[in-house]
Formats: structure tokens, C-alpha cells, sequence
């Protein structure tokens, strides 16, 4: 008989009942919920950045510019380094302000909004925003039943984030939503990364919460587009501290349907004590739709129906841990982690050696994060930067696969790798690649 694992009062895991078994390996909550107190975190924090800056030779600056012979033009015209055209001044001096003056990242008071200047509003109230990203037909229907996302990482203004959506929807065809981690300096944002990194969430709603906004905004867009029925993919691509923004979106998302499964339709889904905004917000979203299915069963498939939808695909990924919110076993036995996740990483990012390339990451208690790691090693392996380190060297592999070489190859395995190539190229130039778990 089929078995199902819930959570215990003390959080831990045992066998009960008669679900289906596509939600029976659900990862044990506690893995994710526990959370050291606050003069732990900043050790664990302080102990990785001391190891991913341990490298040879340390030049730390070239680790996320890249060589110091392309920061000088000319530039490839998706390149980040574009940025600095000496042709539109001030389209420079806007990024220069954005990342040298802090600003809050909310919308302003209606006091403010009243009685302060607006060109002063915009230089110190940076919310994060979304925009969308039509392909390169001009055409926001394209792939209708599909959902892409951006999230960007630090020191991003909307030029630079339009930079990266605009090379994301000309490789892949399709038209993409950009959730804007808009920058609030880079100093501050560097900070939103240490909080978001350690998952810092307060765990009652009625007390101030340090979750960055931008989580906020990306757990609302992304598990939306997972209930929506016109929708049967979700495809989120993430770059440095997008992927923090991610990973604690999968953590609610993980927490929400342990909740659900839980609370069996009494009615307290979204009244449920002990959660943080991002859980709430997931509890809301996914409980709404799950509430209405009566049948245990039919719950539990509609919910690994939801996680079946989402593929995430990191670049640099730097968080400590983004892992798999369940199993389920494919026509052969296999088994398959959900949601799907590949990780892409260059051998000199000081960013991703404090995430996916950390040497703390065989141990599971400070970093675990799941889904294949391609790499890529040697000489190039240096800089950060998503279009000018990571895209255009794909884009110009999948354009020319007989003369160029893979930048990227398989150093960690996941659950279900077929041909150790990345699933991520099947959607090259509007390619749809096959399911992988059927």
C-alpha cells in the first residue's frame, strides 16, 4: 500500500496513511525551518566568505569583471559592459548613482510622495518592480502556455536588467517577466544578500520582517504563474543574488505544501501560526486552489502537478541552500527531484564559491543545494557577469555546436541526468526539450 510522511509535533518525519506516493519523500521540514540563532549565522556567514575568497591566484576583482583585456571596448552588444557607452553619458551616470547612493527598497510614505520632489523620491525610493520582456518578434503570446522569469543579482538598474532579458529572450524566443531585484546601492544590496542567504525571516506576521522585498515580489509572480491553469511550464532563471531570491521562494513554496498536506482542508491554511511572510504569501496562493480538492489523493497529485511545472536554472548560484521539495519515481523507477534545477557555474566566481562551487559544500549543514553543476574550468573560467561570462558564451556554442567546445561540462550529478548535457539547451532558439520525467 502506498505510504505518505508527515511532520510530527516535533518536527519530525513518519510513515502514516494512504497517499500517493509522489508526495512520500517530501523533505523533512525541519531540514529548512531550524534556524541557528543570530551570532551563529553571522560565523557561518563570515566562515564561507573567508573560504570562497581562499583561492589561487586571488584576484578577486577579476573574478567578477572577467580579464582585464575585455573591460575595454568594443563590446558585444548584449555585454554588460555596454553599460559604460561613452555615447550615452547619461544612461552611465544613472548607474553610477543607483550603485553609489543607498536607497530604501519600498515605494515612499504618502507623505512623502506629497511634500518631497520627485526626482528626489527616485533617488532614494528604489522598489523592485516587474517588466516584461517580449521576444524578439515583438510578440508577448509567444509559447502561451509557458511562463519565463528573470531574477536578476546585485548592482542592477533596469538598463542593465534589460541588457540581460533582452539577450535571455533572443537565445531562447521567448518573451520573459523580469522581477527587478532593483538595486539599492551595491553596498545595501550586499547586505539584502547576507540576510536573504541566511534566510533571516521573522516568524510571526505582526513583527517586522527582514526578508528582502524583492522575495516578496518574486514568491507572489512566480507562484501565480504555477497555479495558473493556462500555464503547464514555469521556467525561472536566476543570477547571483537571484538566486537567493529563488531559493527562498522554493523554501516557502516547500513549507506551504507541507502545511496544506498537514491542515487536511480545517480551514487554517492561511491562519496557520509560526509562519513567515514569504510562507504566508505561499500558503495563500497554492492553498487557495488546493482548499477546493477534497480528496487527499487528487490534493497531492495536483500539488506534484504544480512542482512539475517549475524549472529553475541558476547562474552563480550563492545561496546556501536551494534543495528539491520532493521525489517521484519516472516510468523506469528512477528518481527524480522536483522542482528541476540546474546550476551553472564558472571556476573563478567568487560569487558561486560561496554557493554551488563552495568548498564548504560537502557538508549539507551549511550548504546544500541540489540539481546538476556544469562548469567551466581553466584559463576563461573567470568573471560574473550573466550575458558577458555566462549567455554569450552558451549562445555562441548552440549557434556553432561543430566548431566551438561546450563551455560548460558536468562536474555534479543530479538524480536524473541522461546525456550530461543541460536541459537549459533544449530551449535554444525556440526548442522545446523533451519532459524528463516521463
Amino acid at each position: 500500500m502506498p505510504e505518505t510522511l508527515e511532520s510530527n509535533t516535533n518536527g519530525a518525519v513518519e510513515t502514516v496513511g494512504s497517499l500517493d506516493p509522489a508526495l512520500s519523500k517530501i523533505i523533512d521540514p525541519s531540514l529548512i525551518i531550524n534556524k541557528p540563532d543570530l551570532e551563529n549565522d553571522l560565523q557561518q556567514l563570515l566562515y564561507i566568505a573567508l573560504e570562497a575568497l581562499n583561492f589561487r591566484p586571488p584576484l578577486y576583482i577579476q573574478s567578477i569583471l572577467g580579464p582585464v583585456k575585455k573591460w575595454f571596448p568594443p563590446y558585444d552588444q548584449y555585454s554588460e559592459f555596454t553599460i559604460a557607452d561613452l555615447w550615452q553619458p547619461l544612461r552611465l551616470l544613472d548607474y553610477l548613482k543607483d550603485i553609489y547612493i543607498p536607497a530604501f527598497s519600498h515605494t515612499p510614505n504618502r507623505w512623502v510622495r506629497t511634500f518631497v520632489p520627485p526626482f528626489v523620491q527616485n533617488l532614494f525610493w528604489r522598489p523592485s518592480s516587474y517588466f516584461q520582456q517580449p521576444d524578439p518578434f515583438d510578440c508577448e503570446t509567444s509559447f502561451s502556455k509557458e511562463h519565463w522569469f528573470f531574477i536578476n543579482g546585485v548592482a542592477t538598474n533596469e538598463a542593465v536588467a534589460k541588457i540581460n532579458s533582452d539577450l535571455i529572450s533572443k537565445m531562447f524566443l521567448r518573451p520573459v517577466t523580469v522581477v527587478h531585484n532593483e538595486t539599492d546601492s551595491l553596498f545595501l544590496d550586499l547586505i539584502q544578500c547576507a540576510i536573504g542567504k541566511e534566510f533571516k525571516t521573522h516568524p510571526k506576521l505582526s513583527a517586522p520582517q527582514s526578508m528582502t522585498e524583492p522575495a516578496v515580489k518574486a514568491t507572489i509572480a512566480i507562484l501565480n504563474a504555477l497555479v495558473d491553469p493556462e500555464r503547464n511550464k514555469v521556467v525561472v532563471i536566476c543570477h547571483s543574488q537571484g538566486t537567493i531570491i529563488t531559493a527562498n521562494v522554493i523554501r516557502a513554496l516547500t513549507v506551504a505544501i507541507e502545511r496544506i498536506r498537514k491542515d487536511q482542508l480545517v480551514g487554517t491554511i492561511n491562519n496557520a501560526s509560526g509562519k513567515s511572510l514569504l510562507e504566508h504569501l505561499a500558503c495563500e496562493i497554492i492553498g487557495t486552489k488546493a482548499q477546493v480538492i477534497e480528496d487527499k489523493l487528487q490534493r497531492d497529485d495536483y500539488l506534484v502537478s504544480l512542482l512539475k511545472k517549475l524549472e529553475v536554472y541558476t547562474f552563480a548560484n550563492c545561496a546556501n541552500k536551494m534543495t528539491y521539495v520532493t521525489f517521484i519515481d519516472d516510468q523506469d523507477g528512477n528518481q527524480i527531484g522536483l522542482p528541476y534545477i540546474e546550476n551553472f557555474a564558472n571556476e573563478y566566481d567568487l560569487v558561486a564559491r560561496l554557493g554551488v562551487l563552495s568548498p564548504l559544500k560537502e557538508d549539507p549543514d551549511i550548504i546544500k543545494l541540489d540539481g546538476a553543476v556544469y562548469e567551466k574550468q581553466g584559463k576563461d573560467a573567470w568573471g560574473h557577469l550573466l550575458n558577458e561570462h555566462y549567455l554569450l558564451g552558451i549562445d555562441g556554442y548552440l549557434k556553432r555546436p561543430d566548431t566551438e567546445s561546450d563551455p560548460y561540462n558536468l562536474n555534479s550529478q543530479a538524480l536524473f541526468d541522461s546525456n550530461n548535457k543541460p536541459r537549459f539547451y533544449g530551449y535554444f532558439n525556440g526548442g522545446r526539450p523533451q519532459k524528463y520525467y516521463e
